[in-house]
């Protein structure tokens, strides 16, 4: 009897293990799919940045991933991947100014685009820029439509997709992360793993069926201050938020001129 049992025992133990490695299997070959379909979407933007306080000026050069969506020649990134100025405290800002002196494109095969800034917002820390020529047409654009975007659940799997740099020949690199949690004041947004939270900045990602569920941006709360906790946080900014942006960023265009400044819109919180 106790052998029987035994038996019994390592059996199940085997199928429960065979259907958990299935299931991983399936999000994994999910995954490899979506990846195939959106990966060329997901690019690099280079910055030449002009960064001005009252005793001094100097150059920097930022660098992040983005993501080409609908409208051809139109991508969207986090504001605070290139600008750090939103983490700089709220009394000291007025006294440094970053401007964008050039703005660029990078594709997997090295080809480099020269863009434009059409619009900064802080309050959800997304930048719209666009082309000003032609891009590549074999790039996927991720159709910013209703029925493309995907709204997740706690716990649900979604594919974060990046860009390496030049030493690994601008190549794209895949993450499946779980959504933790969800939280819907003061707006919508999700969180994920906060240990990737540099790799998530910036960063877009989908669910396992390849539809849009948003970009990792940064939320960060200036007037409330602690020294336990952080005031900042990685999160993802849903489709759905970003999708008002760009109309109104495609509709308007950029309408502060050369160098575009960063630092003029306040964020609320």
């Amino acid at each position: 009897m106790r052998l029987r049992n035994s038996f019994i025992i390592s059996l199940s133990s085997c199928i429960l293990f065979c259907s958990c490695f299935a299931f991983s299997d399936e999000i994994a070959e999910s995954g490899r799919k979506v990846f195939q379909q959106v990966a060329s979407s997901v690019i690099t933007v280079r910055a030449n940045l002009l960064i001005t306080t009252s005793d001094s000026e100097e150059e920097s050069v930022g660098q992040c991933t983005a993501v080409l969506v609908s409208p051809p020649g139109v991508a969207i990134l986090a504001l605070s991947a290139l600008d750090p100025s939103i983490l700089i405290d709220q009394e000291f800002r007025n006294s440094i100014n970053i401007n964008i002196a050039s703005i660029k494109m990078i594709f997997k095969d090295e080809k480099e685009i020269a863009a434009e800034v059409l619009l900064q917002d802080k309050d959800r820390d997304i930048m719209v820029i666009s082309a000003k020529e032609k891009i590549p047409e074999d790039v996927t654009k991720i159709l910013l439509e209703k029925e493309n975007i995907s709204i997740p659940q706690v716990l649900d799997p979604l594919l974060l997709i990046m860009q390496h740099g030049k030493v690994a020949r601008r190549s794209h690199t895949a993450t499946i992360l779980r959504v933790e949690s969800i939280i819907e004041k003061p707006f919508l947004f999700y969180t994920l793993n906060q240990g990737r939270s540099s790799d998530i900045l910036s960063s877009p990602l989908f669910s396992m069926d390849g539809k849009f569920v948003g970009i990792g941006t940064l939320r960060v709360i200036q007037e409330w201050k602690d020294e336990v906790e952080s005031n900042t946080l990685v999160i993802v900014l849903p489709a759905e938020q970003i999708i008002p942006l760009v109309k109104e960023a495609v509709s308007h265009g950029n309408k502060e001129g050369t160098p575009t400044p960063l630092t003029e819109v306040k964020p609320t919180n």
